[in-house]
């Protein structure tokens, strides 16, 4: 706040300043044909016009345009053209400003429910807080606004039947929130859509929807309002004209008292209620994993009583609520009302030794009147205030909370998880080059993470928590300070400090073998010399179809690098130009290459550091080959992200190059260029083959084997491999389907898990190249993989399998769902083994698909177009 304003907060009386205070409000919008309009007020403006000092601008972030409006007296109305919506992909902004100021922009007070519209056949919603905010939802859905009608809805318990009057096969029922969809499993038959599954039916006002292909069609019907009873809500369904509404509500159980008693390692709750409703079990409910767990219910002195373990409410420190399931044959799960509960008495705290931590833990009234508990860990401050060459100052406070246990700095190398403890102060300043890194290094160039730790007199490690840099500026290629160390065999250790996206701070370190003769400090770089590569221990991808384009088509001295443990480096080793990572020749090679070409971060392909000063690496040409076709979801090579960011980025299409690579993460238009993917060149045409290859790619929220084996991912793959119906349509029709897993999921799913049958195998990695995989058969079914990309390009269907589609693009996409999954897309394991049959039955088809919104060329000249681009890039080099 500027001093002027504070000053006339102190002086002036609230009601002069409610006087001179500009407010604007949005009140409302209204939906045309043509265009939506907001409406705004406008208080205490004077000589505003809207032929000058006002603009309305719309910004994702990346571009931005000016709104056309309009201003009368006391209210603004901005005019959204239907054009606008059709560009729209993420969120955006809409800021008022008057003089080049910003307004802050706040909501009116009766403004609810008045926010979401459909607009080409497309569902946004406008939130407001200081600024408008437009969301485009459910960008993976059509919505058709005409309705279809229904005859007849009737229900009973987890039942609801849906009569129609046209043929509903193949469709499902919806329920449409204002944000979020639910769909219901039961597929219509004929004119009949019935469903008993509402597992993911949640408490809120919804809308009744059909849908089929992801098109979205509301309900309407004429009949009495219905009551709909389920395991865990009442359905309120209400007919409107041209929709159904659907008003969801829990069970409720009216609590009259609830008392704990703390044992050792057991929690007892008690409930006090006059409902006459038998009841059976306990539910705990994760309100971050949603994770369940119950306990049986008996009565104690009157009250119904369950053992709760201390492990499960202190499990993962999160909060958690509490339901009860009610006996009988019909059980219904009953959310506790606490409202008539002294809420002085429910809200103390009480600090408990958990694991040698003072917590604090507490019974609370939720939102929703329901009765949930909280845990909070003491408080942990740390942070490294300085970076002086080799040594970090910082502080570490609230050791007081710690039972019997002191402060120590966590050095872990990323790979082996080996570490070295060293014991600090609150207040610390300490010389990394002191502390024995080399012992702890896995491998010459690795990654060592820096934790503040507590640990317990026993030896256990209490807490282990990343630390900050205060100042972090993460770039991929930057560092704040550098040391270096000769170990007893003349090999000289770098150590890098630098910090992650997330402003952790970290080592990176990486050797210069004694036998190796280093240059000078500006080493001149070869434009001649090519080095190239993927991830360290690939060759099967753009790096390596591009490194033999150019040993056989042109006369640079072009390199390949992997390590030489990878599987792959086995079957190319013979090649005198493919370098195994770390060696001699990978060294000399990496010291002269000007021109270095990567499917990945440029650390794939040098054995140091990719920054200014190692090398003279500030003068090489950097190209990034990539490893597939650009737009489902966010990537992590945005220019912002690098302090030397790549020279040249190879893409396919047009599309890509502007509406992702140089709109949304920042390249120059001449920093791209359009040439499609080197291994596209290996693609056959329409090739005649039989058999499925299953591909799923990975989620990044899974990091532990817990994780994995109780994960919708595991169970889902799991489940479809062994599902009797595929395995049968497999036999019939004498087709194998070969599961390739992720290479992070390997461990996981192996021929002793997939073996239920002798058409389904599982494919080891490194056994065949993915090239190979993708040219041998007929159908893909993936989920989000880029090679689907490759596969359509050889005419061949590909089947998605999206059963988390909301989880997996939860930080957003670069382009719509329908422009780059090519294909059907299955929700449901039901779903996907129709389509499959489906395929089969057509011999493998896919009809004209129109793929030039993905691909530019379609032909076997992309490494030729690559070579020509960086060689045009060299050539401006040499006219600077």
């Amino acid at each position: 706040m500027s001093s002027l304003k504070k000053r006339l907060r102190t002086i002036l009386p609230r009601s002069m300043r409610e006087m001179i205070v500009k407010k604007v409000t949005f009140e409302d919008l209204t939906v045309f044909n043509h265009m939506i309009v907001i409406n705004l007020s406008l208080r205490n403006f004077y000589n505003l016009s809207s032929k000058k000092n006002v603009e309305f601008i719309l910004s994702d972030g990346c571009y931005s345009e000016q709104l056309s409006y309009k201003i009368e007296k006391n209210s603004a109305s901005i005019f959204l053209e239907n054009e606008i919506f059709k560009n729209i992909q993420g969120n955006s902004t809409i800021k008022m400003k008057v003089d080049g100021k910003n307004m802050i922009v706040r909501p009116s007070e009766d403004l609810q429910n008045k926010t979401s519209f459909f607009k080409n056949d497309k569902y946004f919603n406008i939130l407001v807080n200081g600024t408008i905010i437009l969301e485009p939802l459910f960008s993976e859905y059509n919505f058709k606004e005409k309705a279809v009608f229904a005859e007849d809805i009737s229900t009973s318990y987890e039942r609801l039947e849906v009569d129609f009057k046209e043929d509903m096969t193949g469709y499902k029922l919806a329920f449409l929130y204002p944000n979020k969809i639910v769909e219901l499993d039961n597929i219509g038959f004929n004119k009949k859509i019935v469903t008993n599954d509402f597992d993911y039916v949640t408490m809120g006002r919804a809308s009744l929807y059909i849908l089929k292909d992801f098109q979205m069609v509301p309900v309407e019907f004429s009949v009495s309002d219905k009551l709909l009873s389920t395991k865990s809500h009442t359905v309120d369904i209400t007919k409107r004209t041209g929709e159904t509404l659907l008003f969801i509500e829990n069970h409720i159980i009216n609590l009259s008292g609830i008392s704990y008693q703390l044992k050792e390692d057991t929690l007892s709750l008690s409930l006090n209620s006059r409902d006459k409703r038998a009841l059976k079990s306990l539910i705990l409910n994760d309100t971050i994993s949603e994770t369940t767990i119950s306990y049986p219910l008996y009565m104690l002195e009157g009250s119904y009583t369950a053992d709760i373990p201390l492990d499960d409410l202190m499990d993962k420190f999160s909060r958690k609520r509490f339901s009860v399931l009610t006996a009988g044959h019909e059980e219904m799960i009953l959310q506790p009302n606490i409202n008539d509960i002294d809420q002085d008495s429910l809200g103390s705290r009480e600090v408990i030794n958990y694991n040698f931590e003072m917590m604090k833990i507490w019974f609370y009234k939720r939102k929703d009147s329901g009765l949930g508990f909280k845990v909070t860990r003491p408080r942990l401050r740390r942070q490294v205030t300085e970076i002086e060459g080799n040594e970090l100052t910082g502080f570490v406070s609230g050791l007081e909370n710690f039972v019997e246990s002191k402060i120590y700095m966590i050095f872990e190398d990323r790979y082996s998880k080996e570490q070295v403890l060293l014991p600090i102060d609150n207040d610390f300043s300490i010389d990394l080059s002191l502390i024995d890194f080399i012992q702890l290094k896995s491998k010459g160039k690795t990654i060592i993470d820096i934790f503040i730790g507590i640990v317990h007199d026993s030896g256990e490690i209490v807490r282990q928590v990343k630390i900050k840099y205060e100042f972090a500026d993460y770039k991929k290629d930057n560092y704040y300070g550098v040391f270096d160390k000769v170990d007893a065999e003349g090999n000289r250790h770098y150590f890098l400090i630098t910090t992650t996206p997330f402003d952790n701070l970290k080592i990176e370190t990486f050797l210069i073998p004694s036998g190796i003769p280093l240059p000078g400090d500006k080493p001149k770089k070869d434009y001649q010399t090519w080095l190239v590569g993927e991830r360290y221990d690939t060759a099967q991808d753009n790096g390596y179809a591009f490194y033999q384009y150019l040993k056989q088509h042109t006369d640079i001295d072009a390199y390949y690098v992997i390590e030489d443990t990878a599987v792959d480096y086995e079957k190319i080793s013979d090649d005198p130009n493919v370098l195994a990572f770390g060696s001699k020749e990978h060294y000399q090679i990496s010291f002269k290459a000007g021109v270095l070409l990567g499917t990945h971060d440029l650390e794939n392909l040098l054995p140091y550091k990719p920054a200014r000063g190692f090398f003279n690496y500030e003068e090489t040409i950097k190209v990034f080959l990539q490893h597939g076709v650009l737009g489902r979801k966010r990537v992590e090579y945005h220019k912002k992200y690098y302090d030397l960011p790549f020279d040249l980025f190879i893409v396919s299409s047009q599309p890509e190059k502007y509406n992702v690579v140089v709109k949304k993460l920042g390249y120059d238009e001449e920093e791209v260029a359009i040439t499609g993917l080197a291994r596209f060149d290996s693609l056959p045409r329409n090739n005649e083959t039989k058999d499925i290859l299953l591909m799923p790619t990975w989620r990044d929220w899974i990091n532990t084997d817990e994780q994995f084996l109780d994960s919708q991912y595991f169970n889902y793959y799991n489940n479809l491999i062994h599902n009797e119906r595929l395995i049968k349509i497999l036999e019939d029709n004498n087709v194998q389907l070969n599961f390739y897993p992720h290479y992070r999921a390997q461990m996981y799913f192996n021929s002793e898990i997939l073996n239920p049958s002798n058409n389904i195998n599982f494919i080891e990695l490194g056994s065949k190249k993915v090239q190979d995989l993708l040219i041998e058969h007929s159908l893909l079914i993936t989920d989000y993989s880029s090679v689907s990309f490759d596969f359509t390009l050889m005419d061949k269907p590909v089947i998605y399998y999206h059963f988390d589609v909301r989880k997996f693009f939860r930080q957003g996409k670069l382009r719509p769902l329908h422009q780059t999954f090519i294909g059907e897309i299955a929700r449901t394991e039901d779903e996907l083994i129709t389509l499959i049959q489906e395929q089969i039955h057509r011999n493998f088809k896919t009809g004209n698909i129109d793929i030039s919104g993905i691909f530019e060329y379609q032909d076997h000249d992309n490494c030729l177009r690559i070579y020509n681009s960086v060689l045009n890039k060299l050539e401006k080099l040499d006219h600077k």
